[in-house]
């Protein structure tokens, strides 16, 4: 949900809850931080899963690179 949607339900700039309305304006919050929070962590598995593929690809292409070339691995001469 965009900032603005969030902030339009909320109060208002300059304008302090009554203290009856705070418990419920700071569950509000907290209920946005947990949802923020829920949403990042699910982007970071997601990254960790993708950089795991690369990293799996990466490794069969320098051993099939290695076992196929015959002056051995790129860095110790091979294409320049």
């Amino acid at each position: 949900m965009p900032k603005s949607a969030v902030a339009g339900r909320g109060l208002r700039k300059r304008e302090r809850p009554r203290p009856a309305d705070l418990p419920n304006v700071v569950e509000g919050h907290i209920t946005e931080i947990c949802r923020d929070l829920a949403v990042q962590a699910k982007r970071m598995r997601q990254l960790q899963e993708q950089a795991d593929e690369l990293r799996t690809v990466i490794h069969q292409w320098a051993g099939g690179f290695d076992a196929d070339s015959p002056r051995g691995s790129p860095s110790r001469g091979g294409r320049r």
